[in-house]
């Protein structure tokens, strides 16, 4: 083995902190205070990194960062992206893992010769930065059992008068308390999310703040009523909660749940912010009703008579940032503040543009030059300075999710690009109001083939960017107060995103390892592990597997139930409400045949590659949204895991793959010197489709070895086209996997690529079986997953 082949553990161990100087990028400074290691380490993301993932510094021809990563040279945002970054882990944190020439992917990708790539020296400035950021943490926190939660609850229920106690509701932070991984701003971000959405859900004109019940926050209290909730409001949250329990032994649980007159009287945030900012949960625990004539009513409001007598801010442009065509916005008073709404368009000709046809909608001004809207969008005013949302048809029905080919939430890059009512408008709009700048004033003004009345009407309504900009600064600095006035700073942040967000994609992406099913079931990893070999085969071979290879939060919210009942002494409340879901063979073993098992889903899930929702009527149609589908990344159809996480040289290897819809299976073997070969489908084994819900183990017969010590990866990929297939393997050279071709001279070329010997030992009995026929190479729910393992000399 080279020493290329440990190129990574080499730069966090070996090379001394040597950079040039840093400059700064004009597209994002570095931030005051910079360390000579924060300057370091922003010389080389700049130099390798910014031109693909740096708003305002890509190179030419680019106008939108890859996979949505635009950040970083933010060194402060960047430090807190969990999806990027684990404080004093290097390998581990994505930042580091995909970069140089032998990381996979490597990055830069955009270029394959040997000097694009880091050098060993750079790659350790990045991991000695990633390494200090775990130094600055603070003293590692102690941990919180379920049953000490329950005591905390229970105790300060205690304290409170007892006509309030049945109203009493607590929201808990434990999970995110006990993990490691989250950084103390990150921690402190979460909770300030968890505050502002409880006040974006609150008709109470006073906003709430965050009533801490212990000292740092582990759990929060909220007394319904100020926040103009009642028992059946929370029962909403309760019917959908998968991580209810009950005990006849903890000695807290029940008294609490009687005191509260709930089964369900603690939630967990991170659920809560996955799951109440997403409608039509959102439209309910608001109040909101199913058509803009119906909010209309509820805010007082006249939308046409404020058009008619020119009462409205409008301004009009082509590029909102979130409408893919024409969008005009208008402006409405409203007691409480503001009520702003758009129309938005399928196309910008004819009627559909107002450039030509200002002085729409037709009920307002009739049809002579009335432009025809597809649907629209409006923020207003809470009582107590917050944002509500609400999403529309032309014709005024309410929608959960946009149709994508007209509006798309492009603020989190690996979403699926819906804008989903609530959760997308509160990152949207995280500093409040949007600026525009009004570009149909002046077109219309100067357009004399308008009547004098019409262009009166556009003069009155369309006051000019200068206003309208006073308008949208006078709106956001309102809503900006809002926050304060609740304990949240503006520029709080949380995993790198506006907080609400960050809290979502905490909990919906986040992959559930064994570190973090012990922390959720309430156990250390050393309990939990020691439990394993008392639950039954296919529960064991479930938490066997997490400490392998994670599981998407969709599968684990099913497996919690189950897994609660085998491994503690609480049991679990069903849930009233379950999501359907298509699950992995490894999951569905542990369900099958329980309560515990959903519906299957009856479409597949949407995907970026999927063709969604295409106009508001569609999107009308379509089913409730489920929140693990709002991320690309939780849509994981596709596990691919081995027996173990390590291997000594020379050891049989076993890849077990379970897709949770039919899949054509490729296997790609990768070795930490860039070369790849492909594993299967290989001559002697059948081609077979592998059924959704299966598990297929391969090889299905003979052997896969390990021929030399390194980091082997292995890439699964699932209905993929032959030229997906090549795109993945583009810049690897291609080598055989065949053990026939491990010629001792032949060795150091292939290095520890795989070696399938089909004739080493007898067939292994697999659990597919479908034809070939069913799939189409070229079907568009391709869906991959990969998994790296250590191969060592001893």
């Amino acid at each position: 083995m080279t020493p290329r082949n440990w190129i990574k553990a080499a730069a966090v161990g070996a090379l001394g902190l040597t950079a040039l100087p840093a400059f700064a990028n004009d597209a994002m400074p570095l931030p005051a205070g910079a360390s000579d290691l924060d300057k370091a380490a922003y010389d080389v993301l700049d130099k390798h990194c910014a031109r693909c993932h740096q708003d305002g510094a890509l190179k030419d021809g680019m106008t939108q960062p890859k996979s949505g990563f635009g950040h970083v040279l933010d060194l402060k945002r960047l430090a807190q992206d969990t999806k990027f970054v684990i404080h004093g882990k290097p390998i581990g944190s994505k930042l580091y893992d995909v970069i140089g020439e032998y990381s996979f992917p490597a990055m830069p990708d955009d270029c394959t010769d040997s000097a694009c790539f880091p050098t060993d020296a750079e790659m350790k400035i990045v991991a000695d930065w990633i390494t200090e950021l775990g130094n600055q943490a603070p003293p590692e926190r102690t941990f919180v059992s379920l049953e000490e939660l329950h005591k905390l609850a229970h105790d300060d229920l205690q304290q409170q008068p007892t006509n309030r106690r049945d109203r009493i509701r607590y929201l808990s932070m434990r999970s995110i308390w006990n993990n490691k991984d989250v950084s103390e701003e990150n921690y402190e971000g979460y909770k300030n999310a968890t505050v502002k959405l409880v006040n974006a859900l609150s008709w109470n004109p006073t906003p709430y703040k965050f009533e801490k019940v212990d000292p740092h926050g582990v759990l929060l209290r909220v007394y319904l009523p100020e926040i103009n909730w009642d028992a059946d409001k929370w029962h909403l949250l309760e019917m959908q909660y998968p991580y209810a329990m009950q005990s006849d032994t903890d000695p807290y649980l029940s008294p609490l749940q009687h005191m509260s007159g709930t089964q369900v009287p603690i939630i967990r945030a991170d659920w809560f912010a996955s799951t109440a900012p997403v409608s039509p949960l959102y439209y309910d625990l608001l109040g909101l009703p199913d058509t803009v004539a119906g909010l209309e009513a509820l805010l007082n409001l006249d939308i046409n008579a404020n058009i008619q007598n020119e009462l409205v801010v409008r301004a009009g442009f082509q590029n909102s940032g979130v409408s893919t065509n024409n969008r005009l916005i208008e402006r409405h008073p409203l007691q409480t503040g503001f009520f702003w709404t758009s129309y938005d368009f399928a196309g910008s000709k004819g009627r559909q543009s107002f450039f030509e046809y200002p002085l729409g909608p037709v009920e307002a001004y009739g049809p002579e030059l009335a432009f025809n809207h597809d649907g629209g969008e409006s923020i207003f005013t809470l009582p107590n300075g917050f944002h509500a949302y609400y999403l529309n048809t032309a014709e005024g029905a309410r929608l959960d999710v946009g149709p994508t080919s007209i509006v798309r939430d492009d603020d989190y890059g690996d979403g699926t690009g819906e804008v989903v009512n609530g959760i997308s408008c509160m990152s949207c709009h995280n500093k409040g109001i949007r600026l525009n700048e009004d570009k149909v004033r002046e077109v219309a003004m100067n357009d004399f083939s308008l009547s004098p009345e019409a262009r009166q009407t556009i003069d009155a309504t369309f006051p000019g960017a200068e206003v309208v900009a006073e308008w949208f600064q006078k709106d956001t600095d309102q809503f900006f107060a809002a926050l304060e006035s609740a304990g949240i700073p503006a520029e709080t942040t949380a995993g790198g995103l506006e907080p609400i967000r960050g809290l979502f994609v905490y909990h919906v992406d986040r992959f559930i390892n064994f570190a973090q099913a012990a922390n959720e079931l309430g156990l250390t990893e050393e309990e939990l592990r020691g439990r394993a070999g008392f639950v039954g085969v296919d529960m064991a071979s479930l938490i066997n597997r997490l400490q392998v290879s994670p599981i998407a939060r969709d599968e684990w919210a099913v497996a919690y139930p189950a897994m609660l009942e085998k491994v503690t002494e609480y049991r679990p409340i069903k849930a009233e409400k379950v999501a359907a879901a298509d699950l992995s063979y490894s999951v569905n073993k542990v369900v099958q045949g329980t309560d515990y098992a959903p519906p299957a889903a009856k479409t597949p899930p949407p995907a970026k590659t999927v063709a969604p929702a295409t106009s508001y009527a569609d999107a009308q149609k379509a089913p409730d949204y489920v929140p693990t589908q709002h991320s690309v990344q939780a849509q994981s159809h596709l596990t691919v895991y081995t027996d173990k996480p390590t291997y000594k040289v020379g050891e049989g290897l076993r890849v077990f793959i379970e897709p949770r819809q039919d899949c054509r299976l490729t296997l790609i073997s990768i070795d930490d010197r860039k070369r790849s070969c492909v594993l299967y489908p290989f001559p002697g084994l059948e081609d077979i489709v592998i059924p959704g819900g299966t598990q297929y183990v391969f090889p299905p017969r003979g052997s896969l070895k390990t021929t030399e010590a390194g980091l082997e990866t292995i890439l699964a990929i699932c209905n993929g086209s032959n030229a997906a297939i090549s795109a993945e393997r583009q810049g690897y050279d291609a080598v055989s996997c065949a053990a026939a071709d491990h010629e001792s001279t032949y060795k150091a070329v292939v290095n520890e690529v795989l070696a399938l010997d089909l004739n080493d030992t007898p067939d292994k009995v697999t659990n597919a079986g479908a034809s070939y026929k069913a799939v189409s190479d070229h079907n568009p729910n391709v869906t991959k997953a990969q998994i790296s393992v250590v191969v060592s000399d001893y």
